[in-house]
């Protein structure tokens, strides 16, 4: 009746198709085991993943149509489990974003979600979604691991209170050897530098240093040990080469990953202390693993 009433009127269609593009969800967490928890470090984190949650990451805010695009996907994903012969936890979908997006928030009537931190809202109950604001969390060490995940002088505040924890802190054992390995993917040559990647750099300038440091200090420690049966100062100088070694080889694997063959351990575990610097020195400006290891 409502298509005949249409018909010559308005340009009419039965049974329309809706393409179904494949669509990936950035990270799909499922629970652990019955009675087991995650760590007390984890904080904020681990509370917003104590849950099945899938975890759709913004580092520049999106609009309130880019939300939007995030709630039909969430609901076709847990559509699509639903449909398993044995059902999983269906999850909650969590979007971090390093600003707050206006749009999406007015439009799509999400609200601030009470016994959580200031800056996580979440949205009507059966869109299945909660929103975390980075810039409006708390700055606290609870936080400190989701305000990483921010941009601009968040990110800025995140990497020094990183940085001013103890040593073996397990937040800074965690996050510290991924922004090393996020520093060795930014283009060497400035002209191919985004605004976002000259401003990581600025941010992380200490860390590469502070890191290489620490593990130096780790080869130490354990030329220390050795050095109580083999003599105090043939184990320090064995540690200290043990760490630069180390250091060395963990930043290859990470720039230049499977080229870090057998025969390039090998030369690093022959080369002199002195060589050893000198290629050091050239993990962040050399275009080619070719090129770092030339003598």
């Amino acid at each position: 009746m409502v298509r005949d009433a249409l018909e010559g009127r308005c340009s009419v269609e039965t049974d329309a198709e809706v393409p179904a593009d494949t669509r990936r969800i950035d990270l799909w967490v499922t629970p652990p085991e019955a009675g087991a928890s995650l760590p007390d470090h984890l904080g904020l984190l681990g509370r917003i993943t104590g849950g099945s949650v899938t975890l759709e990451f913004f580092h520049n805010t999106p609009s309130g149509e880019e939300l939007h695009v995030c709630l039909i996907k969430h609901g076709e994903f847990r559509h699509f489990l639903s449909r398993r012969k044995t059902l999983p936890p269906l999850p909650i979908q969590w979007v971090i974003s390093s600003g707050r997006p206006d749009a999406g928030i007015d439009g799509l009537g999400f609200r601030p979600m009470t016994g959580w931190p200031s800056g996580i809202y979440e949205s009507p109950p059966l869109q299945w979604t909660r929103l975390v604001v980075v810039n409006e969390l708390p700055v606290a060490r609870d936080t400190l691991l989701v305000r990483l995940l921010g941009a601009g002088s968040v990110l800025k505040q995140a990497i020094a209170e990183l940085q001013a924890l103890p040593a073996e802190a397990p937040e800074r054992r965690l996050a510290l050897p991924v922004l090393v390995r996020l520093r060795l993917t930014v283009p060497t040559d400035p002209a191919q530098q985004t605004s976002d990647d000259q401003e990581f750099l600025m941010n992380t300038q200490d860390i590469v240093e502070t890191w290489r440091r620490e593990a130096i200090q780790e080869g130490v420690k354990q030329g220390l040990e050795q050095g109580v049966k083999q003599g105090l100062e043939q184990g320090v100088k064995q540690g200290l080469e043990q760490g630069e070694r180390k250091v060395l080889l963990r930043q290859l694997r990470r720039r230049f990953g499977v080229e870090v063959d057998g025969e390039t351990e090998r030369r690093v575990a022959a080369a002199p202390a002195q060589q050893i610097e000198i290629w050091a020195e050239r993990v962040l400006s050399a275009a080619t693993l070719a090129e770092l290891l030339a003598d």
